[in-house]
């Protein structure tokens, strides 16, 4: 298979899943940021996927009030 390169730097195609996979993004908004980051907090950390492999979910942004949909502090989690 050839390498791809980006920027004179060489990639190697070696992704191998062998399942497609399947990625989502949850907003958690609260009437303050120090709550909002508390509940992002508390849902996020290691889990087992259906098929008992791992999963992780963690913490991808900190949204001010004017990128979320009710207006108020949020978290967003992936």
């Amino acid at each position: 298979m050839p390498n791809m390169s980006v920027n004179g730097v060489t990639i190697d195609d070696t992704f191998a899943e062998a399942f497609g996979m399947r990625a989502t993004a949850i907003v958690i908004t609260a009437p303050s940021r120090k709550w909002a980051r508390q509940a992002a907090i508390t849902m996020t950390g290691f889990a087992t996927s259906v098929i008992g492999c791992g999963c992780e979910a963690a913490i991808d942004l900190d949204l001010p009030p004017s990128a979320t949909p009710d207006g108020r502090p949020g978290c967003r989690v992936m």
